[in-house]
């Protein structure tokens, strides 16, 4: 009963704590000028984040945050700085981590004078980032663009202002008028509106989807009213015809094909003339129909051409398909549409005879030779065939079919042991100073943050690849492989004898190197000793970093300290030792890769880079794995908060000592080593104050 009330009480503390929270800046201008009453304060968010949005006066400003204003001993008490012997430099868009604690130093962050940015703080996770200010938009702009110049002033131009849409208060329709249109029938209008002149949002069918459209079966003059419902995401267009159009007689004497034929490419000014048989037949011989990069070449007829590469007026003169994107096969007859129609019809590439019958209403495509496709050259670059890394130098690929293919050897790579390769579409020539350079924009690799870990389980397994330009690797051990690229789908896979490797089992010391716990820096000759389970047999030990580098700290492991320091040659003693992270370079931890098993190299000096914090290490020599999970101080029953339930779980591992379901590394509030009565005290304190 007792506990019981404790906890209530401490629960109705909790209330009026949360009611009367406080989160200032204080800082050099805008923040007060280092005035400790002037702080500016801070709006507390339902996360428990604050924030507050500042215009600067300054280009460098530098600035703290604290719980309380008043004197320099208030703001000093409740104050939270980079929590390092030096000011912290801090970029937009960049979170890093303040720490509780007076060290008189300060934040220092860089902006354009008189723009205007959002600072936040997140006091329970101590995350905290500055973000360029984005002014709300609270007007809105609704504009027509399409793919007539006559209509329109230009085609799918959103930033016209003569075709902004209106709003009609009487049926609630935004509206645009054009008014004594001349239009030649035959003519299909594709349409959208767009939000506040630009492509971001749009609607058409659908929004964000295809064009609306609408069909102008006769010539005339027309009056348009385009609509747009907002409510419910409808576009549509009223036309009235005033006027009739002349009459056409769209048989001139003279047809061409428009589309990806002989390069015309849609050009309405160059058409491709074709040969009269009689007044009823024309052909072409030898027309070479190319990829419009769908896999098909696409075209139509006209027996009329416009006047320049922008002039369509002539739709009434144009003959194509009974429904868009009809497929013509070789050597068979297919109907051709009425007059007035734009629909296109599309057939493979490649070098055909092509036959149209304008009464008998058919096109006969006669195929004559397939076009080799051109494929780009691909190379393998890296560890392969006793090569090594070279811009000049690398295994050609074998094209066949869509897929490149090749069989290489790696090569491991001393200390490493993997070996590391890539993709290049070009290689460098060996005369060139910038090798590297030359074949930059060339080069591609596996979708992967970093080095792609090539596991046995992927053997054969189709796996991502990213666009040209992309210089992550893949990672695999020393052995004979065969690679297959697919640049079409983008994917490549490995197959291979996986090597059998004999289990080493490994039962000595493993220390920590690097910035944590406190202990100054990397030393050869200093480092945290892990405690070995051997009944589970893995390494584990409880660390703290203090992001020391804009906000991260790095860290790896050796299986023995140096008796020397660094002056002394004590990296060299222990160069053999030194292991770490399967990465090109240091290893950025994630939230996404806390609690997953990392893969680590068996000799190597890549660090581990985390933010501050405290974290528990669980590593396996034998299986070179390493395993990072987070420790929220004070979180005792590992739900990721800290709060009453955590009093409760530490007050029952007190009279129980039963720590099957509580983390004992958080229980140990006060950082004393051991878990009693004073993490109680402690964890109360911080629940009523949230300040460690």
């Amino acid at each position: 009963m007792r506990k019981l009330t404790f906890v209530l009480s401490l629960m109705l503390a909790l209330v009026g704590l949360n009611a009367n929270a406080a989160m200032y800046i204080v800082g050099s201008n805008p923040f007060g000028n280092w005035d400790p009453s002037k702080g500016l304060e801070m709006t507390q968010q339902a996360d428990g984040t604050y924030s507050l949005d500042a215009t600067l006066t300054e280009a460098d400003i530098w600035f703290v945050f604290t719980e309380a204003l008043g004197t320099w001993t208030d703001v000093n008490g409740n104050r939270y700085d980079p929590g390092t012997g030096s000011d912290l430099t801090i970029t937009a868009g960049t979170v890093f981590h303040p720490v509780k604690g007076n060290t008189d130093k300060s934040f220092k962050f860089s902006g354009t004078v008189g723009e205007k940015y959002t600072f936040t703080f997140n006091p329970t996770t101590l995350e905290a980032k500055v973000d360029g200010y984005v002014e709300p938009i609270t007007e809105f702009t609704y504009t027509v663009a399409g793919n007539s110049a006559a209509i329109f002033g230009g085609e799918w131009n959103t930033t016209l202002t003569d075709n902004d849409m209106t709003l009609d208060a009487t049926d609630g329709l935004y509206k645009l008028v054009k008014n004594n249109v001349e239009i030649a029938g035959g003519f299909t209008l594709e349409y959208k509106v767009v939000q506040n002149h630009a492509w971001g949002t749009n609607w058409g069918v659908t929004p964000n989807g295809a064009n609306q459209t609408y069909y102008f079966g006769e010539s005339g003059t027309y009056n348009l009213t385009f609509m747009f419902d907002l409510e419910n995401e409808v576009v549509s267009l009223e036309a009235e015809k005033i006027q009739d159009g002349p009459e056409v007689d769209p048989i001139t004497g003279d047809l061409f094909i428009l589309g990806q034929v002989n390069g015309n490419n849609w050009n309405p000014s160059t058409g491709i003339e074709m040969a009269t048989v009689d007044e009823d037949v024309y052909t072409l011989t030898d027309a070479t129909f190319t990829d419009s990069g769908d896999g098909y070449a696409w075209f139509s007829f006209t027996s009329k051409l416009g006047e320049n590469a922008d002039d369509w007026a002539f739709a009434a003169y144009r003959r194509g398909a009974m429904e868009d994107g009809t497929i013509v096969e070789d050597g068979v007859s297919t109907p051709l549409a009425d007059w007035g129609t734009s629909y296109a019809f599309k057939v493979l590439p490649g070098t055909y005879d092509v036959e149209v019958g304008l009464s008998s209403d058919y096109v006969k495509l006669t195929l004559k030779e397939t076009p080799q496709p051109v494929v780009d050259d691909v190379y393998i670059i890296g560890d392969v065939n006793n090569i090594g890394w070279s811009a000049t130098q690398g295994v050609p690929m074998t094209y066949n079919e869509g897929i490149y293919t090749a069989q290489i050897t790696t090569n491991n790579q001393g200390d490493l042991g993997v070996a590391y390769f890539g993709f290049t579409k070009k290689l460098a020539d060996t005369e060139s100073e910038t090798p590297w350079d030359d074949i930059a924009a060339f080069r591609f690799g596996p979708v992967s943050d970093d080095a792609f870990v090539m596991t046995e389980e992927l053997l054969g397994v189709d796996c991502d690849l990213a666009t040209d330009g992309s210089y992550n690797s893949i990672a695999i051990p020393e052995g004979t492989w065969t690679v297959t690229v697919d640049l079409v789908n983008n994917k490549f896979a490995i197959n291979g004898e996986w090597p059998i490797v004999e289990p080493v089992h490994y039962d000595g010391d493993v220390y920590i190197l690097g910035e944590v716990n406190n202990n100054g820096g990397w030393f050869p000759n200093v480092g945290a000793q892990m405690n070995r389970d051997s009944e589970n047999n893995v390494y584990t030990l409880t660390i703290t970093t203090q992001g020391e580098n804009e906000g991260y700290s790095y860290f790896s492991f050796t299986k023995k300290l140096a008796e020397n320091d660094w002056e002394n040659g004590g990296w060299d003693e222990i160069a053999g030792e030194r292991f770490g992270a399967v990465s090109e370079g240091d290893f950025l931890v994630t939230d996404e890769l806390l609690g997953q098993e990392l893969a680590m190299t068996a000799t190597g000096y890549n660090a581990y880079k985390i933010p501050a914090g405290t974290w528990n290490l669980t590593l396996s020599v034998d299986n070179m794995t390493l395993v990072i999970e987070k420790i929220m101080r004070g979180d005792v029953n590992m739900d990721g908060t800290v709060g009453i339930g955590d009093v409760t779980a530490l007050v029952d591992y007190i009279l129980t000592l039963d720590a099957s379901s509580i983390n004992l590394s958080a229980a140990d509030s006060n950082q004393d080593g051991e878990v009693g009565i004073g993490d109680v005290t402690t964890l109360v304190d911080f629940i009523l104050t949230q300040a460690w």
